[in-house]
């Protein structure tokens, strides 16, 4: 925990991230333990959690919070993956248009009714590396680069993943919304 304290600036910082650190070290460990199954992967993962949470500790507000506390989990899923992904490399991701064009698509529409409980379940079948960008996107409103950092990822790779996981939700509603019609 030393070594975290000397990457943070002001006592204040160091104060947080310390109440942060002994709150939830255990829960962090479980989460990645669930994804990993090796419990000494996910202690790397949760190291590696807290690593990145030096860096984006502006991001908690209220250290006992439920907001926290999905944030970090988010993280801490984040890094088990890169753990994951790491073993079992995957294919380089190409360049895709921008997430932020076709306002008018199914997604938004279906963002603006009153099908929030139905677009989280299909958010949370989306794959991890998907579900996260859009956690993170929606939830806490973090820019591509933020992301990216988080992650461990470009800013771009951040954007295809974003295409991507949108794409995937747009296919899972129109199947829903079909089925009604």
């Amino acid at each position: 925990m030393f070594l975290f304290l000397a990457l943070l600036d002001s006592p204040e910082e160091q104060e947080k991230f310390t109440e942060v650190y002994e709150h939830y070290r255990h829960f962090m460990w479980y989460v990645a333990n669930q994804k990993l199954q090796d419990a000494h992967l996910a202690e790397d993962a949760v190291q590696e959690a807290f690593l990145a949470l030096t860096r984006h500790l502006d991001q908690v507000e209220e250290v006992h919070s439920p907001r926290t506390k999905k944030f970090l989990a988010t993280i801490v899923r984040s890094k088990a993956a890169d753990i994951l992904r790491k073993r079992k490399p995957e294919e380089e991701l190409g360049e895709y248009p921008s997430a932020d064009k076709g306002q008018g698509d199914i997604l938004e529409q279906y963002l603006t009714k009153e099908n929030y409980n139905h677009l989280v379940s299909c958010i949370l079948e989306l794959e991890d590396s998907y579900r996260v960008v859009f956690e993170y996107k929606y939830m806490y409103q973090m820019g591509d680069a933020q992301i990216g950092d988080l992650l461990g990822i470009s800013a771009g790779n951040v954007n295809v993943r974003y295409y991507r996981a949108r794409k995937k939700l747009q296919k899972m509603i129109q199947k829903e919304v079909g089925r009604f019609e």
